[in-house]
């Protein structure tokens, strides 16, 4: 295993040794290691020097000291040490076996000893994970720190109060007694919703129970009633505070004053956002309509033209066949309201049959004053039906068509000159 050598770079350690053999052996290696090295002989002037740095930029981080020096032994300096700091790392490095001497040491929290000869390696991991220990309370010991500066500024500008899981009201702070008009002895043990106002929604409040019994966070407006019938509102959040084991062990409310106004502009706001978002959905839908019908008409591009067709063709014989010009105004009709799509292609084809059959009956009515203008009608029964099967694969066949107008318009030209 290798050593954290950039820990050991942020570290300045005193080195007390009064073995100028051990110490010439072992000093390069601290050289080597640490950020800075102070060395002493003796455990007044370890001391001395200790209390020198303490509340200096070069304070000092871990202590490797021998028990045998003079003027103060090692346990002494120990003592001395902890009525100054009581987790700074402090290793012995002995070769006193006394079982006295090495159960008092622990007593006085030496980190931990070390009997000679010394194994540098296992000296220095020991002193790495002394350091890392110690730093990792203090982060600990800030952080419940920042904590506490927190808890006392948020106690200072918000409402806060605390129940457990009956729902009884176990805390509460000046701010909100205030507020409230409520004594302490008033409050406490009381179900915290009693001091909500009656006109608060029961469904927010049913809400609210179900989301912190499941453990969660709950956030939201709240209206207070006071003793003296005032109400005030505010900005809550509630939050679990759980156990060891995971289990909830009461609820925290923070919450901060805010004004009717204030509630009724947010909510306004929170409208428009819903509207916004509403508009936006719907307007994608419709966008995506429209591409999707943009794409199927694409692939009538060419109706237009054979339409156009067909209408040269009607005009030519308009004068022979008005129930033809019927029909064909009928025909435009269909085509206007396929293009929408709206309603589907099998609607459309059924109102074109339904009109078939109703020409044909009015054919059926006519006098047969001319045969071969009835025998034209039955053609252009035939005709609608291609119409109608045209429609069907995108107008392709409307060539037919064009051909038994054609062949019909002869027929009448011969049948007028015969006349």
């Amino acid at each position: 295993m290798t050593l954290n050598e950039k820990l050991f770079k942020t570290l300045n350690i005193l080195y007390v040794e009064n073995d100028e053999k051990i110490k010439e052996t072992f000093s390069p290696t601290l050289n080597k290691l640490f950020k800075k090295v102070f060395f002493c002989t003796d455990g007044l002037s370890a001391l001395e020097q200790f209390t020198k740095l303490n509340n200096s930029e070069e304070k000092i981080d871990v202590i490797l000291s021998e028990y045998t020096i003079p003027s103060l032994n090692g346990l002494e300096l120990l003592l001395k040490i902890r009525d100054i700091s009581k987790n700074v790392p402090f290793i012995f490095v002995t070769q006193e076996t006394n079982v006295d001497l090495l159960l008092n040491s622990l007593r006085y929290d030496v980190t931990d000893y070390f009997f000679k000869p010394i194994n540098e390696y296992e000296i220095l991991k020991k002193i790495e994970e002394a350091c890392i220990a110690r730093q990792e309370e203090d982060e600990i010991l800030n952080y419940q720190n920042e904590i506490e500066e927190y808890l006392e500024l948020i106690n200072k500008v918000a409402i806060v109060y605390s129940f457990d899981t009956n729902r009884a009201m176990i805390y509460v702070n000046n701010l909100f007694k205030e507020l409230i008009k409520y004594d302490e002895d008033e409050i406490l043990g009381q179900d915290y919703r009693s001091f909500f106002h009656n006109e608060m929604p029961k469904v927010i409040i049913e809400e609210q129970g179900q989301i912190l019994q499941s453990g969660n966070k709950w956030q939201g407006k709240m209206k207070y009633l006071t003793s003296i019938d005032s109400i005030f509102y505010t900005n809550c959040t509630i939050i679990p505070v759980f156990d060891e084991n995971k289990n909830i062990r009461k609820y925290v409310s923070v919450n901060f004053l805010t004004t009717k106004e204030e509630n009724d502009k947010r909510e306004f706001k929170k409208r428009v956002l819903v509207d916004i978002q509403e508009t936006k959905r719907i307007y994608s839908i419709a966008q995506r309509k429209i591409d999707e019908l943009t794409n199927i008409l694409t692939s009538f591009d060419d109706y237009d033209e054979l339409k156009k067709n067909l209408d040269e063709e009607q005009k030519l014989n308009q004068n022979y066949y008005t129930e033809l010009e019927e029909l064909e105004n009928k025909v435009k009709i269909v085509k206007d309201k396929y293009e929408l799509l709206t309603v589907g292609i099998n609607k459309k084809i059924n109102q074109i049959s339904l009109m078939t059959s109703e020409m044909k009956s009015a054919e059926q009515r006519t006098n047969n004053k001319i045969i071969n203008v009835v025998e034209d009608i039955k053609t252009k029964d035939s005709l609608i039906v291609k119409i109608k099967n045209e429609i069907d694969i995108k107008g392709t066949k409307i060539s037919d068509l064009e051909e038994v107008l054609e062949h019909r318009k002869t027929q009448i030209e011969n049948k007028k000159a015969k006349s």
